[in-house]
């Protein structure tokens, strides 16, 4: 990671003048509201606290080799787009309550930013911009070159660090919708609404944060004796919490308990893409059909996910999503109305059909000379406007990291999850954003 403005500086010469946005980036500029962000957060925490100077001067000589980070968004007269921002991002103080709106005339037209606390570094990302493999590229990267600065560190620009010395590559800045969605026979969207959690509403902007540490290895061995993969477990854990919810409601189980899990689909193409690219399947329970047990639960999203996580069937989704939004009808709309189209469909098509969404980072590698300086890394994604409740998962370090965000006051599905963790003989550690620098033991 060693520094050379020169080098740097070639990046600017190489940057596109402007990018349409990705497919599933077109949606979040639509769906943006005071209570839908469409942010999520990546954190990393060193063992030392951060100094902000040395932050700063970090973010700003890495951002060249990102350049769609250097973007800022603009209306057109059919679609968003992006186009690149002169502005220099400045980085911020945390704050209690992460994945906030991206208000861009208060960040600079920028659409992230990097923020700090004690030995803590977030960098939250508008939706539009990229999905958790890019963004998590970039706060590595950007850790690397804070403690490359810091302590002079030879840090190789392995396990996702991008060497800032190089230039762009075209395929880093495609969109792999439609590089690799090839013609096959529609994926119909259709699904009945889906049920959704109540509570006590909070006030717009804040966001209860619960997340819960719990041994690795423990976990893995687990879904080992129920024949499942560790995704699988988490899923099936955090279904059967609503459905224990539902369950104790008096009113008819009628609707189903769907939970939308995002695919890398990186793992499907030899994609290098740094902006968005995932879909999503979702693992379906509906108990007006009958009560379900844990076991019975765990076996349908197995097989669920075995079954639809298939190349073939998640391309004819991604050629639907394409030829949807190539629709000539769909491209003349002017973007006004376009927006309210877009957020019917989502809505329609996204929010009332799914209950909640637990999305997976998976495991973090770093290279051996930041090792000693990482204690930990976190992921957060905002709720939704109906979806009150989200989770977000990654393994570090030999911990299993799964971070709740909500926007009801009632901790009930962390509750019914942590306890069913801990009566299947794993220890779970809780944290909050309302005590953050404490932890809790247990429930």
């Amino acid at each position: 990671m060693s520094h050379d403005p020169s080098l740097l500086n070639k990046h600017r010469g190489q940057t596109q003048t402007w990018y349409p946005l990705d497919n599933s980036g077109k949606i979040f500029p639509a769906i943006k509201t005071g209570k839908v962000s469409a942010v999520f957060r990546l954190s990393i925490r060193f063992r030392e606290p951060v100094n902000p100077q040395i932050l700063q001067q970090a973010l700003w000589d890495i951002l060249p080799r990102f350049p769609h980070f250097s973007m800022k968004l603009k209306p057109g007269l059919f679609w968003y787009y992006l186009e690149p921002n002169p502005a220099k991002p400045e980085i911020y103080p945390d704050t209690r309550y992460p994945c906030r709106r991206l208000y861009r005339k208060n960040n600079q037209g920028f659409l992230f930013r990097v923020l700090y606390y004690n030995q803590r570094v977030s960098v939250e990302v508008f939706h539009s911009l990229t999905d958790g493999t890019g963004g998590m590229a970039f706060l590595k990267t950007l850790a690397a070159r804070y403690l490359t600065l810091l302590l002079n560190l030879e840090i190789p620009c392995t396990d996702g660090i991008l060497n800032i010395t190089e230039s762009v590559a075209a395929e880093e800045m495609e969109d792999s919708y439609l590089k690799y969605a090839r013609p096959t026979s529609q994926r119909s969207r259709r699904q009945p609404r889906a049920y959704h959690l109540g509570g006590t509403a909070e006030p717009m902007g804040r966001i209860n944060v619960i997340t819960a540490r719990m041994p690795l290895e423990a976990m893995k061995k687990l879904a080992s004796e129920y024949h499942v993969t560790l995704n699988d477990l988490l899923v099936a854990l955090y279904m059967d919490a609503f459905c224990q919810l539902q369950r104790a409601e008096e009113r008819r189980h009628t609707k189903p308990v769907v939970i939308a899990v995002p695919v890398n689909m990186r793992r499907f193409y030899p994609s290098k893409t740094l902006r968005n690219f995932f879909l999503r399947v979702s693992p379906t329970i509906n108990q007006a059909f009958g009560l379900f047990s844990f076991e019975e639960i765990l076996n349908e999203v197995h097989h669920y996910m075995q079954i639809n996580t298939n190349e073939k069937y998640l391309n004819a989704q991604m050629y639907t999503n394409i030829y949807n939004e190539r629709l000539l009808a769909a491209r003349l709309i002017p973007l006004f109305i376009k927006n309210r189209i877009l957020k019917l469909a989502y809505l329609f098509y996204g929010d009332s059909r799914i209950t909640s969404t637990m999305t997976n980072v998976g495991q973090i590698q770093l290279p051996a000379p930041m090792r000693p300086y990482v204690s930990d890394f976190e992921v957060m994604m905002g709720p939704s406007l109906s979806n009150w409740i989200n989770g977000a998962v990654l393994s570090y370090d030999g911990d299993l990291i799964l971070t709740f965000t909500r926007r009801v006051s009632e901790p009930l599905i962390e509750r019914l999850f942590c306890k069913h963790l801990i009566d299947l003989g794993i220890p779970v550690r809780l944290y909050s954003n309302q005590d953050p620098d404490n932890a809790n033991t247990g429930i």
